[in-house]
């Protein structure tokens, strides 16, 4: 339903004079603007253009350029100087200033809403603001509809067909522009029309019409006006019912329980109230307070089956919460590309947020972990189904900043996470509410999406398959495990089950001891992982591998490994030996010959205990090259090497056929730093068939059964190792 008024008749008069940032050198005002007529003659064709365009496209996503950022303004538009369309001049944020303006237009719907808009004086112009959800009016709003707009940014947006500028007002903040109600004093009298409908009654049931049309976001809006201009108070309830339940439709949850609550009048039918507020907090992710209101709506109405059923989903994620008791493989099994977004608890009692002497915050254990154990569960709290990486990041910051207006009390979690450098310094009002909805700038949304957003397959189960997809990565954001710190050698595993991140401990970790994860797989260098970290994070790493890499081994030392890695790579060029593929004995020999000296590069005193990365990739290709010729003995001699070469502790003789020794003990080890990977449960498997092959029947159990534990850790949950073969 689409709220359409009257033009008024145009008025001139000269321009008020108004308070406007002195501009920069790059500024000016418009030589040459088009007419009224013109503007809307222009923004009909695309509109029509647009209703001639498939029903349900995707709207682009306009993704901030951080270069270009500038801060979201912080005033209520009763705070700003309002100043006329003709004042604005051209790559100038007006701070002070404001605009009220009347759309004159239908909106035209691309990655912004643009619309052709009036002031009071008759000047004509266009905006497009951005970012705003799909459940507000001003995702596209609604000819003769007033706006106003804080600290406007006016700009250049191209070239027109005949090669003149085109202007624009750019609202990328959405708490930059908001709706004003058609009573509110502040409009100016030539764009004054009073209330389109005469009582709250007849927005009642426009409210009602909107509802049945499915324009929930129309619905609320009457529903506003309604319970604005209702004189009775025994009206009101049943107004904040329905608008309760519209915005439990839309998931504006913390709007949909203010509503349910406002609307008890102290009767049996409060039920309901309660109903929708616990509904709305489980929405949320409040489990407890959702209890609490769900507790009191089966005190009113015991029987009633919807509540029940509520009631009894609480209550399960309430235990998730304080048990850690998920039954992976039902949760495994109920994936699909169309459910990813499970309905589970975050089970993160074992740790704790905390000032970290690394780096700012950091998580730490708050009980004893041994290696499999779970140390934390967490749902996440932003993560859109969007599993195309040319589409993900932007998926996720969209959602980011409509979840953010849509229920203001995440901005705390989600705000206080670190965006990495910006060029001005951040507001303490950000996520406040300002004329109703919570400062929000986008440039710092977009920068702590970038630096704390995770990569997620559909399940890192499948994603361990051979035959998985390659590069079908969503993005998404858990703002418990971003408290974690990185390390090369870390202390953690995350895997992932839909939007579900499943940390497990892969050694010991004392109580009070900080946990770490790796943010991406690391390099075998030092110098090139930590350029990653630098280029991506800001930091250098200061995990036990890279001091000792870094501060411990000489030049000298780095530069032989890097050469002697460098020459194993031209000669294997990449690629691990198939099953079945016969190596040359020539080429095994010069890779062997390499390795030897790649591993004598190695300083015993520094690498005592430390994982060699430089020597994983060839151990690993000799691994398959001695697999493909059934040489079980050397198969046996390189998997031991991978997994020392990871780090884990091998016995003196383990590279030997006949020593008899635990595979299942090396993830024990509460001295060696390893590093856990899924190529740790390909040798194991590799050292399974090899023992095998020579008849070892028990020595093959054990290394299955390590490779099992392994695979657990990588995947979040015991898994059975023939996936690996798919």
């Amino acid at each position: 339903m689409a709220v359409v008024l009257p033009s008024p008749p145009a008025t001139a008069s000269p321009g008020l004079d108004g308070v406007i940032t002195k501009p920069d050198t790059t500024t000016r005002a418009p030589r040459v603007k088009p007419t009224k007529e013109d503007l809307l003659k222009t923004h009909a064709v695309h509109v029509q253009k647009q209703a001639n365009s498939p029903e349900n496209a995707p709207r682009p996503v306009k993704q901030p350029n951080l270069a270009l950022a500038y801060p979201a303004s912080t005033k209520s538009i009763r705070e700003v100087d309002i100043i006329p369309l003709s004042q604005l001049e051209v790559n100038s944020h007006h701070r002070g200033s404001g605009l009220i303006l009347k759309v004159i237009s239908p909106p035209f719907l691309g990655a912004g809403a643009v619309s052709i808009v009036e002031d009071e004086f008759g000047n004509v112009d266009k905006i497009s603001i951005y970012n705003q959800n799909d459940s507000s009016i001003l995702s596209g709003v609604p000819e003769g509809c007033i706006i106003g707009v804080k600290e406007p940014y006016y700009t250049i947006n191209g070239k027109n067909a005949d090669g003149s500028e085109d202007y624009m007002i750019c609202v990328d903040h959405p708490s930059d522009v908001t709706l004003i109600r058609f009573t509110d004093p502040i409009i100016p009298e030539p764009l004054r029309l009073g209330p389109l409908l005469k009582t709250a009654e007849d927005w009642k049931k426009a409210g009602d019409t909107a509802f049945l049309e499915k324009d929930f976001p129309t619905a609320v809006f009457c529903y506003t006006e309604a319970l604005d201009c209702a004189e009775d108070e025994g009206f009101k309830p049943s107004i904040y019912t329905k608008r309760a339940g519209t915005s439990l439709i839309l998931g504006r949850y913390d709007s949909a329980k203010e509503d349910a609550l406002a609307s008890r009048t102290g009767t049996t039918t409060d039920w309901k109230a309660y109903y929708t507020a616990g509904r709305a907090c489980y929405g949320l992710c409040n489990y407890s307070e959702s209890k609490e209101y769900l507790s009191k709506a089966l005190e009113l109405n015991p029987t009633n089956p919807a509540i029940k059923k509520e009631y009894e989903r609480c209550l399960a994620r309430l235990h998730e919460e304080e048990t850690g008791d998920y039954d992976f493989e039902a949760i495994y099994k109920s994936l699909s590309p169309k459910n990813v977004h499970l309905d589970l608890g975050s089970f993160t009692r074992n740790t704790e947020v905390k000032a970290s002497p690394l780096h700012g915050r950091g998580l730490f254990a708050t009980k004893d972990l041994a290696p499999g154990d779970l140390v934390f569960a967490e749902k996440a709290t932003l993560m859109p189904n969007q599993y195309e990486p040319m589409r993900a990041s932007a998926a996720l910051y969209a959602l980011t900043v409509r979840q953010l207006l849509d229920n203001p009390s995440l901005c705390k979690s989600v705000l206080q996470l670190y965006p990495g450098e910006m060029t001005y310094e951040r507001n303490p009002l950000e996520g406040t509410l300002v004329d109703g909805v919570p400062v929000l700038d986008v440039f710092v949304i977009e920068g702590l999406r970038n630096k704390n957003c995770f990569s997620v397959p559909l399940s890192t189960l499948e994603d361990t398959r051979p035959t998985a997809q390659e590069g079908r990565q969503a993005k998404g954001l858990w703002v418990h495990a971003s408290n974690l710190n990185h390390a090369c050698v870390p202390n953690t595993l995350r895997s992932f089950l839909g939007d579900m991140l499943i940390s497990r401990a892969t050694r010991h970790i004392k109580a009070g001891e900080e946990i770490f994860q790796q943010y991406v797989p690391v390099k075998s260098l030092p110098d090139v992982r930590n350029g990653v970290y630098k280029d991506g994070w800001g930091f250098e790493c200061s995990c036990t591998l890279c001091v000792a890499e870094l501060k411990q081994s000489s030049e000298a030392s780095r530069e032989k490994r890097k050469d002697l890695l460098a020459q194993v790579e031209k000669i294997l060029n990449k690629k691990t030996p198939r099953a079945k593929t016969i190596i040359p004995d020539a080429t095994i020999r010069s890779v062997d010959k390499l390795m030897k000296q790649l591993e004598e590069a190695h300083e015993p005193e520094i690498y005592g205990r430390l994982p060699r990365l430089t020597l994983i990739y060839g151990s690993n290709w000799l691994v398959g090259a001695y697999r493909g010729k059934k040489n079980y003995s050397k198969t046996i001699r390189y998997a031991v090497k991978v997994l020392r070469n990871f780090g884990f502790e091998m016995p003196q003789g383990a590279e030997s056929q006949d020593k008899v020794w635990d595979p299942r003990q090396m993830f024990f080890s509460e001295e060696w730093h390893s590093l856990m990977t899924i190529h740790v449960v390909v040798a194991l498997r590799r050292l399974a068939e090899a023992y095998n092959g020579l008849g070892k029947k028990e020595m093959a159990e054990r290394s299955v059964e390590a490779a099992e534990f392994g695979y657990m850790l990588v995947t979040g949950f015991k898994n059975d190792l023939s996936n690996l073969d798919r």
